[in-house]
């Protein structure tokens, strides 16, 4: 009789697991495998993006030795306005004006002393 009640529950276990399995169907997880997104995720923020123009604002890292002092006069000079100052990270963030040329801007900001990177602000996605 115990081999018979052993048999029968694992196989109710077995036909509970398959039954589980089968049943976890996510509608979700298949719109974004599928790229169904009915217009909107992750292809709608693609496409957003495309049609908004540059961004005029520029996230600048410094080096900690040299500081960020030839960076603000370099800004002040240039007509920016200096959004934020991380500190943290030794950078800063700043909104280029809507006339002047954000590549031209990016040229001149790399060659402020003690400037390590100038980058336009955005999204950044890994994959």
């Amino acid at each position: 009789m115990k081999k018979y009640f052993r048999a029968s529950m694992l196989l109710m276990g077995l036909l509970f697991i398959q039954s589980t399995t089968a049943s976890a169907q996510c509608p979700i997880k298949e719109q974004i495998m599928n790229g169904d997104d009915n217009g909107e995720g992750p292809e709608m923020a693609k496409r957003e993006s495309e049609k908004n123009p540059v961004s005029h604002t520029l996230i600048i890292f410094f080096d900690k030795k040299t500081g960020n002092k030839p960076l603000l006069k370099a800004i002040k000079k240039q007509g920016c306005t200096l959004l934020y100052k991380y500190k943290a990270f030794s950078g800063v963030a700043v909104k280029v004006d809507e006339k002047h040329d954000v590549d031209k801007a990016i040229a001149d900001f790399k060659k402020v002393k003690g400037v390590t990177s100038v980058n336009k602000d955005g999204i950044m996605q890994t994959q």
